[in-house]
């Protein structure tokens, strides 16, 4: 996370500051900060900040920058079902499974691009994506922003006004536990458990690699 960048948006813009630095770091397949964290560090750096408005500021951001992958998934979904001359056909149980499994990925830090991206290629509908992303990320970003306004206090009495120090050091603990953690691996048991892959799927999936 450029920490530069983050305090200058949010420092000179306030709460569109923090949507479009979300917005843009959400818009990195695969390699977005967890917007969990970055709602925190937002409210331990900026305590004088209304939560509520961090978490849905945050929440607003990423479900925005999705929303472009899903676009773009769903794009390269019709053209593939153009060429092959076949509509895709998910039943209304799959698609509810689909968007139930939107609200884990965004309330929770699995990478959200292997729920994003089959949702746009299956044809979902883009409205009911956006409304489950964002009830999944305000799950997980309002909570983060009270809970970094509750730490905001000791970390200013720790560090004084360098409080950026504490939430460089959380960032970098974090991108550490993500680094180590088989994090592919957990969400291929996850889908498992949750009923939208199948045992077969992954015996294939480890077969090919």
């Amino acid at each position: 996370m450029d920490l530069t960048g983050f305090y200058g948006l949010v420092s000179s813009l306030g709460f569109i500051g923090i949507f479009v630095f979300t917005f843009a770091v959400s818009l990195v397949p695969f390699a977005s900060p967890s917007n969990a964290l970055e709602a925190m560090l937002i409210a331990i750096s900026f305590p004088e900040m209304d939560r509520l408005a961090i978490g849905l500021a945050v929440a607003i951001g990423a479900t925005s920058a999705k929303t472009v992958h899903f676009v773009a998934s769903y794009g390269l979904g019709r053209i593939v079902d153009r060429k092959r001359r076949v509509k895709r056909n998910i039943g209304k149980y799959g698609r509810l499974a689909m968007y139930i499994m939107n609200i884990v990925a965004a309330a929770t830090p699995i990478p959200d691009e292997w729920v994003v991206i089959p949702m746009g290629l299956s044809g979902a509908n883009v409205v009911w994506f956006a409304i489950t992303y964002f009830i999944g990320k305000l799950v997980i970003t309002v909570p983060s922003a009270f809970i970094g306004y509750a730490i905001a206090p000791f970390a200013a009495e720790a560090f004084g006004r360098n409080t950026w120090i504490f939430s460089a050091t959380v960032g970098i603990v974090v991108t550490a536990i993500f680094i180590l953690v088989d994090v592919e691996k957990a969400t291929l048991k996850m889908l498992r458990k949750l009923g939208i892959i199948h045992e077969e799927q992954l015996k294939q999936r480890e077969n090919k690699s």
